[in-house]
């Protein structure tokens, strides 16, 4: 096959991935395997090497309860929406790290992943920086990605640690049995409380930040050594949080 035959191939692979998303941008309610196949007169085989893809890379979701694919929310925020978001946020981390002396976060969802968008470094001669503007990381590991998993609906939480069955593992050997545990503590409480799996003797605080909708887009955390996070100072973060984001977020 000649280079203009690859690129021929590539380009019918991408269009038809397009497609594909493009048909689930157009049901709410979500496809099938077979919707999506007779949607755009395809083989359901091809369908299903093409969601899988689509699914594996975060770009969509499948229902665990009725196996139907949409497409993963976070792509609805365009990047200049997260640049916004920085900008309307960044005073308030700013005062959240001057307040505690910590660094603070904020991240994303992207797919399965939390993408952290800014971060504040505070006055604590001892501060955690383990994770960097432009990480990447399963949703659910770290505070703020732990906050913003269990403010998603269940069913989309539930997919969720479902795609990171595997990479979870990588985190402490994280199992999912273990990840629905931190999921229900952080619902029941209303933020969440979590070591870091990367680095040992760091306990972070998060809050989900929800759009007009009331949908979970965002989340902020605070992180710091663990002598410097007692179960009073969990609290009293949190609410730090929440007061000086519930303005902007």
């Amino acid at each position: 096959m000649n280079k203009q035959e690859t690129g021929d191939s590539g380009a019918r692979t991408l269009r038809r991935g397009l497609h594909i998303l493009a048909a689930l941008r157009g049901a709410p309610d979500g496809l099938d395997i077979l919707g999506i196949a007779r949607a755009l007169a395809m083989q359901r085989t091809s369908v299903y090497r093409y969601v899988s893809v689509l699914v594996e890379e975060g770009y969509a979701t499948r229902g665990p309860d009725d196996g139907k694919y949409r497409v993963a929310s976070a792509w609805a925020q365009p990047a200049d929406a997260r640049a916004l978001s920085v900008a309307q946020l960044a005073p308030a981390m700013r005062r959240i790290s001057d307040e505690t002396g910590d660094s603070s976060f904020l991240i994303s969802r992207v797919g399965s992943d939390s993408l952290c968008l800014h971060r504040e470094i505070g006055s604590y001669p001892v501060q955690v920086l383990a994770v960097t503007i432009g990480h990447r990381q399963p949703l659910g590991v770290g505070a703020a990605g732990l906050a913003l998993l269990a403010a998603l609906p269940a069913d989309e939480a539930e997919a969720v640690m479902q795609q990171n069955r595997e990479a979870l593992r990588s985190y402490g050997n994280m199992t999912i049995a273990r990840m629905r545990l931190l999921v229900k503590a952080t619902r029941d409480r209303g933020w969440s409380v979590v070591g870091n799996a990367a680095v040992p003797g760091v306990l972070g605080v998060g809050v989900a930040l929800r759009d007009a909708a009331g949908y979970p887009r965002l989340a902020v955390s605070v992180s710091c050594i663990v002598d410097r996070m007692p179960a009073a100072r969990q609290r009293t973060i949190a609410e730090l949080i929440r007061r000086e984001t519930g303005a902007v977020a």
